[in-house]
């Protein structure tokens, strides 16, 4: 009889500690157009919860390509707002449309602003969904548009700061990855869209932010239950999760990431100085020695065309004769008309 009474403390102490093995489980709501819904992200997200120490409950509210703006004004998407003002989430996660921080940065920080007072009124924190920039094909590769990504970035740690939000780097952790693996595309045929490998690198930053541990060993097929909701190869899932780990660590803060952004671009060219040094019958290297690398180079309708990345989140495109002589350029500043320069009647 003893032994048996032994026995069954033992089980019921093994129940107690795998019991406490897994942190308690955090309610989260995430708010978003087709970057959330895609692949299933959020079933994803809380599959891959359930294989940490920090398990997570996902509800979402999503509409195809709409805004933060949108999800506020709208009367027909009111059930976003009644979600948050329910007060049972412990996170709301906030994604606007993809080209709206690059393009139209103050509707997402106004927008950001509202979306935060509501969860504060609700003792929800705020948690920023860093989206990734479009992408343009080249040679068979998909190359993001570094000048998107860099604005898109900056307006959501503005975002932040000012809000005290967190930001899930997501965007940032999709350029280290290209960066390491230019021929792995995490884009869609589209060029804006997430294949799975994509959704399961967002799904790793995310938890990432969410819980501040790093993420180890979480299986390649995530699973609710029997039910699929998420499948990698598996010899990219480590790969993923350890560029997202590293993408956390590197990004640090968005005070941090933007005072590194005002660094880099005080060392940029800016784009009157680039106007006043074009010159007619200049040669592409020219360019290359005043601008620096391009971020981007392609072939269009017989002609070499070079993008460039100047100060103030403005950019440079050359176009350029097959030999290497500039034919025109433009240069786009963001809030304002695209200049065009005939290079060749200067």
């Amino acid at each position: 009889m003893q032994m048996r009474q032994f026995g069954l403390w033992v089980l019921l102490w093994v129940g107690i500690l795998a019991s406490g093995a897994q942190g308690e489980e955090l309610r989260v709501l995430m708010i978003g157009n087709s970057y959330t819904f895609y692949n299933r992200l959020p079933d994803a997200l809380m599959a891959l919860s359930r294989r940490t120490d920090c398990p997570l409950q996902v509800d979402s509210y999503t509409a195809g390509a709409m805004s933060l703006r949108g999800f506020l004004d709208s009367p027909e998407h009111a059930k976003a707002r009644q979600m948050l003002a329910s007060g049972d989430y412990d996170w709301v996660v906030l994604q606007d449309q993809s080209q709206t921080p690059a393009d139209k940065p103050e509707e997402t920080l106004n927008a950001v602003r509202r979306w935060a007072e509501m969860a504060k009124a609700q003792d929800t924190r705020v948690l920023l969904f860093l989206t990734w920039a479009h992408a343009s094909g080249s040679a068979g590769r998909m190359v993001p548009m570094e000048n998107m990504q860099e604005r898109t970035s900056a307006t959501y740690c503005r975002a932040a700061v000012e809000n005290g939000a967190r930001v899930a780097p997501v965007g940032e952790a999709w350029s280290r990855w290209y960066r390491q693996f230019p021929g792995k595309a995490l884009h869609a045929r589209d060029c804006s869209h997430p294949n799975a490998e994509g959704t399961y690198l967002a799904a790793c930053v995310l938890h990432g932010a969410l819980s501040g541990s790093q993420l180890r060993s979480v299986p390649a097929t995530l699973k609710l239950g029997q039910r699929v909701v998420l499948q990698v190869p598996g010899s990219s899932a480590a790969a993923l999760q350890k560029t997202a780990n590293a993408s956390l660590k590197a990004f640090k803060s968005p005070r941090a990431w933007l005072e590194k952004q005002e660094k880099k671009d005080a060392r940029r060219v800016s784009p009157q100085a680039a106007k006043e040094a074009l010159k007619k019958g200049m040669k592409a290297d020219e360019l290359v020695d005043l601008l620096g690398k391009p971020y981007f180079v392609s072939d269009n309708a017989g002609q070499r065309v070079l993008q460039f990345l100047l100060s103030g989140g403005a950019e440079l495109c050359a176009y350029c004769s097959q030999r290497g002589t500039v034919r025109s350029v433009s240069i786009a500043i963001p809030g304002q008309r695209v200049d065009i320069i005939d290079v060749a009647s200067l």
